[in-house]
């Protein structure tokens, strides 16, 4: 029976073909038995839309998002109350000169409204005797790790298929707070009986989070053929549930919070890391861009920053921020395009207080913003200044780096006056007269600066 610290879900299996009304009804059919069952949320394969016995036929097939067979799972989420894992739209992307459709893992909640949207970024190209499955002739790879979202079965870290065979992917993800791993997919036959059971294995050992991996099944058209094998897996790397039929199926199982928690006391993996040692994983923190109106799903204008002690960054400042710092405008720069980027924990006041992912995160963002302003602002060169305490000119206790474009002419000639200006640019009495920004400017540049991340 469910409890507050256990939810209870369905991983589906299906053989898709090229009618997408025959695999919907399939599909419908095990969901709503999954949820007479107590699921809460269904997970569906890779290719749950159609497998088409051509590549010509699949580019001609592609939908987008808004799209007639995402509206019917919408509707379906709605009619059951029920989440559901979309594991692999063949997504058709803006006009564009590249054909190729984007492999789309979308999660629906329970009224039916999209959530969230990964793109898979590893294409499977694989061509052997018996065997050809080229998936970059026809799909065109994402290009960002998305934030884990909050579903009913905990923080859901979202991949697709091939994106199992990399665990620096799945690591990211559970850097950024997933509590499970989800893979649909559609393994070859050769490859599933050899590796399969085990990356899922290996990945929820890793991570400690739970995998759930929908699958396709069986002969699909004489050309592909899948090998099934949909299954659970705990964090401790324990198979909870596994669909051994050939067919179409669902299996079940409980996400227990409580034997999560457990497990991750048991053996603390993330605190015995050493990554300054074999290298840094950045947490994954991209959030998804909807294609039809070409923004990002969720804003940056969602919260403001606490800058040191007493200041507030507004939101119409902010143009950038990842899992553990942000960029934003400086109001009242010292030249045209001088930007500022923090480290988002509170009152962060010295450079040595940030740990090796804090310093790997920031200096990662500075570089992306100087590449910005340099070209927003037609500059060769930039001056990227830290005054690390009081004493070297520190006017908010809250460390940041300054970013300037520069280019000769500055200040007549003189480019060392920049130290001089940083060091005075916020004293009270503005010794040098530098001008506020208005609200308005900041938000201009912000939208301008915003487009480039």
């Amino acid at each position: 029976m469910e409890t507050a610290n256990k939810t209870k879900i369905a991983v589906i299996q299906l053989t898709s073909k090229q009618n997408k009304d025959d695999n919907f009804q399939i599909a419908e059919k095990l969901i709503k038995s999954a949820k007479d069952e107590g699921a809460r949320m269904a997970f569906l394969p890779e290719c749950f839309d159609m497998i088409c016995p051509s590549k010509k036929l699949t580019m001609e097939n592609g939908e987008p998002i808004n799209g007639p067979t995402v509206q019917r799972y919408q509707e379906l989420a709605k009619n059951l109350n029920m989440w559901l894992s979309l594991g692999g739209l063949h997504e058709k992307g803006p006009e564009s000169e590249d054909k190729r459709l984007f492999n789309a893992h979308i999660i629906l909640n329970k009224d039916g409204q999209i959530v969230s949207i990964y793109r898979k970024v590893h294409l499977f190209n694989l061509d052997i005797p018996g065997t050809r499955l080229v998936e970059s002739e026809f799909s065109r790879p994402g290009t960002e790790v998305i934030k884990p979202p909050v579903t009913p079965c905990g923080r859901l870290g979202m991949g697709i298929c091939y994106d199992v065979r990399f665990p620096e992917f799945a690591i990211s993800l559970a850097k950024a707070g997933a509590d499970i791993l989800s893979y649909p997919s559609s393994f070859t036959i050769p490859t599933g009986k050899a590796h399969w059971e085990i990356l899922l294995r290996s990945r929820a050992i890793e991570t400690q989070c739970y995998v759930v991996a929908a699958a396709q099944v069986g002969a699909h058209n004489e050309k592909r053929k899948s090998y099934g094998h949909a299954m659970i897996v705990d964090p401790w790397g324990k198979i909870l549930a596994e669909i051994n039929d050939e067919k179409p199926g669902y299996a079940l199982a409980e996400i227990d919070f409580d034997y999560l928690k457990e497990v991750r006391q048991r053996l603390p993996v993330w605190t015995d890391r050493k990554p300054e040692l074999y290298g840094y994983i950045r947490p994954a923190y991209a959030e998804p861009i909807d294609l039809t109106t070409n923004s990002k799903q969720h804003s940056l204008d969602d919260e403001d920053f606490k800058f040191g002690e007493n200041a507030i960054v507004k939101t119409h400042q902010i143009f950038a921020k990842t899992f553990y710092s942000v960029g934003f405008i400086n109001h009242r720069p010292v030249l045209p395009g001088h930007v500022l980027v923090s480290p988002l924990r509170p009152v962060t006041k010295r450079l040595s207080e940030l740990n090796n992912d804090e310093i790997f995160d920031l200096f990662q963002l500075v570089q992306k913003v100087q590449k910005a302003i340099e070209t927003i602002y037609q500059a060769e060169a930039s001056t990227i200044a830290i005054q690390d305490g009081k004493d070297a000119g520190q006017s908010i206790e809250h460390l940041h780096v300054h970013i300037l474009p520069r280019k000769k002419t500055d200040f007549g000639g003189n480019i060392d006056k920049i130290y001089q200006q940083l060091e005075q640019h916020d004293e009270l009495d503005n010794p040098f007269n530098l001008r506020l920004l208005t609200n308005d400017e900041m938000n201009q540049q912000c939208k301008v600066l915003r487009s480039y991340f």
